[in-house]
């Protein structure tokens, strides 16, 4: 009984074991198919990320492969094709340069030998006076002075410019000078107060160097606005006053244009009449102080100025040579005389004259 009752608790009814291990087997299935779905919801939480960052890393690794091979083999050639093009246009260009500025330079000096160096060499035109033509109005078509018409082509009487006669016509205003001993480039050109250097005016007279001989006759351009002159007249005349020329015609001194010449000699000195004619003026003023005025023929007119003592007086007809005045250290410029030459208002080179 005892073990009929132990039995009965021990073994129960089979159908009853076969219904828990059932249940046992269906949790055990429960719970791995939660197991396989939080495992599932794990994974796809959790395994994109990783395969984003897979592909991060991928396309970190692939840049790199791009960025360091790739370039080089594209950018290269690029940077080839460049630097070809930039190195042959920069020498196309300095070809082009060289080629051109040879060309440029020539054409300059060309231009310069054309057109600026007959700009400073003195050059001459020919004309021929015609009826109802005069002095005066010949200067006037080449816009030139009368004056220098008159140095230029050795007039000595305005009255000889008839219809036939040939001018030389110059491109610009002058006078023509002497040179004396020591004269030297470089001093006539501080003489005349010219604005250009010994070497410009060596070139305006064409000369092939700065070598001058005494006697030789130099182009200086327009230094006072008027010139000497020279050629055919029917009067002559003699210097007045027998000494050393300090001052030609158009050089300046002390600020003044010189509009005849300056001759020096020893105090007391006499000074003669030029030429035969009679005194029209006498005098003393602040441009000449002790001055004398002798008319001419043929409308020259004489000025004798600076003068110690005047021996003449208005009115008096005098001959060539004879004594009118004398110098001395009372003049304006101690011995020495101011000497002018006119005809018909025109002032004239009295060295040309003497």
């Amino acid at each position: 009984m005892a073990r009929d009752s132990y039995d009965d608790m021990v073994s129960p009814d089979p159908r009853m074991r076969r219904g828990s291990g059932s249940s046992k087997v269906g949790l055990i299935a429960a719970f791995c198919v939660l197991i396989c779905l939080v495992a599932v919801v794990l994974y796809l939480l959790f395994a994109p990320p990783q395969e984003e960052k897979v592909e991060a890393v991928t396309t970190s690794h692939e840049p790199i492969s791009v960025e360091v091979k790739e370039p080089v083999k594209v950018v290269e050639p690029e940077t080839k094709e460049v630097v070809e093009v930039k190195t042959e246009a920069t020498v196309q260009s300095v070809k082009e340069e060289s080629s051109v500025a040879p060309v440029v330079a020539r054409e300059l000096s060309s231009a310069i030998k054309n057109d600026i160096s007959p700009s400073n060499k003195l050059t001459f035109k020919e004309h021929i006076v015609q009826d109802g033509e005069s002095l005066v109005s010949i200067a006037e078509l080449y816009s030139l002075k009368p004056e220098t018409l008159i140095s230029v082509n050795r007039i000595k009487n305005i009255a000889a410019i008839t219809p036939g006669v040939k001018l030389m016509i110059p491109d610009r205003d002058g006078v023509y000078y002497t040179v004396k001993d020591g004269d030297m480039l470089s001093k006539i050109v501080r003489r005349f107060e010219l604005d250009m250097t010994w070497k410009e005016l060596q070139e305006l007279n064409g000369l092939k160097s700065e070598n001058i001989k005494v006697g030789q006759e130099l182009f200086i351009p327009d230094p006072i606005q008027t010139v000497g002159a020279v050629s055919a007249s029917s009067i002559s005349f003699k210097s007045p006053l027998k000494g050393s020329i300090t001052a030609s015609f158009g050089q300046t001194v002390d600020g003044k244009n010189v509009k005849g010449i300056y001759i020096s000699a020893s105090a007391g000195s006499p000074v003669m009449a030029a030429g035969k004619g009679a005194v029209v003026d006498a005098g003393v003023n602040d441009e000449f102080g002790r001055f004398v005025v002798i008319s001419h023929d043929e409308g020259y007119k004489t000025t004798y100025a600076y003068l110690e003592r005047v021996e003449v007086k208005v009115g008096n007809e005098v001959e060539q040579g004879d004594i009118i005045a004398s110098v001395g250290l009372s003049s304006l410029i101690p011995s020495t005389l101011y000497f002018l030459l006119e005809q018909n208002g025109i002032t004239l080179n009295p060295e040309i004259f003497i």
